[in-house]
């Protein structure tokens, strides 16, 4: 059992040494691109993941060497490796909590992608100036290091309450075309009895 699976992917537009802190019992996932980083930390990787197109040949040969176990997939295939990643570790590995590096700036239509892999595998994913996650019917207590967090309805949100943040609510219906709870700030309390929201905290 790990505590946190770490995953690390492109684009390469984040700043590691500022965003990831070295855990007890945790596991390192390198998909792609997001291997390079991980390489220039000389951190040992225990799975790499990808078609691994966006690597330099020679670089991807010296990242090999410290990789525990490699799954290279073919170029064209029906999910991306981020998906294959997470469907392959809810498969082999028993888990805590699973954590994903970039993953969020660049091509919009994968990030799309990622939203809806968060909804699937229930993941946080961040960069330096995002994180955003997904909370399921409850109580939450909420600590926000961002300047902004917002609320989507990802599943229609019944009674929802907002305690402690700028801008509050008490038994609120949130619908999913509802964007009422964008740019909220503080820390707090979120309360629903209904449904999936999900939470973007920024710096934008």
């Amino acid at each position: 059992m790990f505590d946190k699976v770490k995953i690390f992917c492109g684009p390469n537009n984040y700043d590691l040494r500022k965003l990831y802190f070295e855990e007890v019992n945790e596991y390192i996932i390198g998909v792609d691109s997001g291997l390079e980083y991980l390489d220039n930390l000389n951190k040992p990787i225990d799975l790499a993941v990808g078609d691994f197109d966006s690597i330099n040949k020679n670089k991807f040969t010296s990242i090999k060497g410290n990789c525990k176990k490699i799954i290279e997939l073919n170029k064209d295939k029906d999910m991306t490796d981020l998906a294959y990643t997470l469907d392959y570790i809810y498969n082999n590995l028993d888990y805590n909590e699973i954590e994903v590096y970039g993953g969020i700036s660049g091509r919009v239509d994968h990030f799309l992608a990622n939203v809806n892999l968060i909804q699937k595998y229930h993941f946080s994913i961040r960069d330096n100036k995002h994180h955003i996650y997904m909370l399921k019917k409850g109580k939450h207590k909420i600590n926000n290091y961002k300047k902004y967090i917002s609320f989507f309805a990802i599943e229609d949100c019944y009674n929802l309450s907002i305690r402690g943040f700028k801008f509050q609510l008490n038994n609120y219906y949130l619908s999913t075309n509802d964007s009422l709870c964008v740019s909220n700030e503080g820390s707090g309390e979120i309360e629903f009895s209904k449904g999936k929201i999900l939470v973007v905290c920024n710096d934008d």
